[in-house]
């Protein structure tokens, strides 16, 4: 392929993923809680933009938050500049119109995934030529799981990327092992754990393309010294851009508490002064292996689709016969992050989105492997590209039917606008369904009291309101329990209904029960819209 064909082909890939991750960015807009985590990443920022940089939180490295905070500023300067935001500075922006912070948040996230495409292909192409390039750059692009999460305001996106920025660092310190690459390598893993803590286990790969780099025998190449300083770089960008998650014992202790939760077999106790963390409705005891089994049969064959996800053993096996530096070095991170994800009791499939861009490489060497042993070599172009048609086809169609069922109205912005236009500023709102998480319930617009109505038959009569707000859904953060609502019934008037399901089609609509997340994963065709259905009544 001619060096002019090869950049058209890459440049429309790439293309192609920056329009399936940003189309329907602003989705359930301006709610800030329709995913999970990102509202308090949001206000997160408001720290920084003060000065105190010691954030005492510690969900995500303090690094994320003040790229964010960065990122914000200047794009909130770069509006202004083109006269679509007011005058003003980044704080009281933020508190006035905090949907306008997040929606640039989520432009970070989306940008970063565009360009971890962009780096893959230039990868494969240095490690295993153009056509497996455009393959892996194709399949990354159009992977459905990496293209929803790089719409959130969340490190999931980032920390892919820096997966891809460590296997490009990869590249030369696999061939030659210096001092200066184990260090480019170690800031790129660096990166990563900055973004997000799993990061930390890059250092793996790294290590294995450090002994690769290493010419003959003996301890020198058991302990490389690309690898030791490839390590001592990745901790000080880690400490460097996150001091007070290591320097604040407060913050250090809710690390540990977050470790104990996502990880329990790490340890079995706890820092006396360590916070309980909550946020994660796990079980501590589950079976240690069930994990493993979500993960394929949930997490990667809806995020990945059902060929690539049966494909992804084939390729790490692939990787490992060929024996090739940067394949066997991705390969180990492959089995290293699905072992030390899948014993977690805490499963989200976003935990596999990091994996994404590192499948998608060794997906597209397997592929063009086997197309040079089975297919003659005239034919080689066109078997290799019906492969990855077949590999992109279905997570094509489910991101395309996320992006069209992200861009309609969310049931909560309809009924926040139904209230607005039907409910007296002043008044007080129950809002009953809410269960362990709060993000299926509408926000109330300004100046409207929402008041929590517990799930009691007596709930409603003390809460002495003169409007209810019932949010129901088949995750289990939403709903009313039947006997409590017929107790309700006799003195509720139904005004309003926001239903985001097709009649009598509710359960065929795929949803992460362990995620309030009301967007589905498949099943696009059963939901008309996001959201919960959504209930407004007269009390009478």
């Amino acid at each position: 392929m001619s060096r002019g064909a090869f950049r058209a082909a890459a440049l429309a890939i790439v293309l192609v993923a920056g329009a399936l991750r940003v189309a329907a960015l602003d989705a359930g807009l301006p709610h800030l809680m329709t995913r999970p985590d990102e509202e308090s990443i949001v206000f997160q920022t408001s720290k920084p933009a003060h000065g105190i940089w010691d954030l005492e939180w510690a969900v995500y490295p303090h690094a994320y938050v003040y790229l964010c905070w960065g990122w914000s500023v200047a794009g909130v300067w770069l509006e202004q500049r083109l006269g679509l935001a007011p005058a003003g500075a980044y704080e009281p922006i933020l508190h006035r119109e905090p949907a306008r912070i997040l929606l640039l948040d989520r432009v970070l996230s989306a940008v970063a995934g565009t360009a971890t495409v962009a780096v893959v292909i230039g990868v494969a192409r240095a490690a295993l030529g153009d056509g497996p390039a455009l393959v892996a750059g194709a399949l990354l692009a159009t992977s459905f799981l990496h293209a929803r999460d790089s719409h959130a305001a969340k490190p999931d996106a980032m920390l892919a990327l820096g997966a891809a920025l460590v296997l490009a660092a990869l590249v030369p310190l696999a061939r030659r092992a210096t001092l200066g690459r184990g260090a480019l390598a170690g800031a790129a893993a660096g990166f990563a754990m900055a973004m997000k803590y799993p990061g930390v286990l890059l250092l793996a790969p790294v290590y294995v393309a450090a002994v690769a780099g290493v010419p003959g025998r003996g301890w020198r190449r058991v302990v490389p010294g690309a690898a030791v300083v490839a390590g001592l770089t990745a901790a000080a960008v880690f400490v460097g851009t996150s001091p007070f998650l290591v320097f604040n014992p407060k913050t250090r202790a809710a690390v540990l508490g977050i470790v104990h939760v996502v990880l329990p077999q790490v340890y079995t106790t706890l820092p006396p002064d360590a916070p309980k963390v909550m946020g994660y409705a796990v079980e501590q005891y589950r079976t240690w292996w069930r994990g493993f089994i979500y993960h394929a049969v949930f997490s990667l064959r809806f995020g990945a689709g059902l060929l690539a996800t049966l494909a992804a053993p084939l390729a790490v096996g692939w990787a490992l016969v060929a024996r090739r530096a940067l394949p066997v070095a991705a390969a180990v991170f492959v089995v290293l992050y699905y072992v030390t994800i899948g014993i977690s009791p805490a499963m989200l499939a976003r935990y596999m989105t990091p994996l994404l861009p590192v499948l998608a490489l060794l997906e597209a060497g397997a592929a063009a492997a086997l197309v040079a042993r089975l297919v003659p070599a005239r034919r080689g172009a066109a078997a290799l590209a019906l492969v990855t048609i077949c590999l992109a086809a279905e997570p094509t169609y489910r991101i395309v039917a996320w992006d069209r069922l992200a861009a309609r109205t969310d049931t909560r912005l309809l009924a926040t606008e139904w209230i607005a236009g039907h409910v007296p500023a002043g008044a007080r709102v129950g809002i009953a369904g809410t269960h362990y998480w709060g993000w299926g319930a509408p926000q109330m617009p300004p100046g409207v009291i929402p008041i929590g109505v517990p799930d009691q038959p007596a709930a409603l009569e003390a809460a002495r309101v003169p409007w209810l707000v019932t949010h129901e859904h088949t995750l289990p953060y939403s709903g009313v329990d039947p006997a409590t609502f017929a107790a309700w019934a006799p003195h509720l008037r139904l005004l309003a209904d926001f239903d985001p399901f097709v009649p009598g089609r509710a359960g065929d609509a795929v949803f992460e029960q362990s995620d309030a997340y009301y967007i589905p994963l498949a099943g696009f065709s059963a939901v008309t819209r996001p959201g919960p259905q959504v209930r407004v009544y007269a009390v009478e």
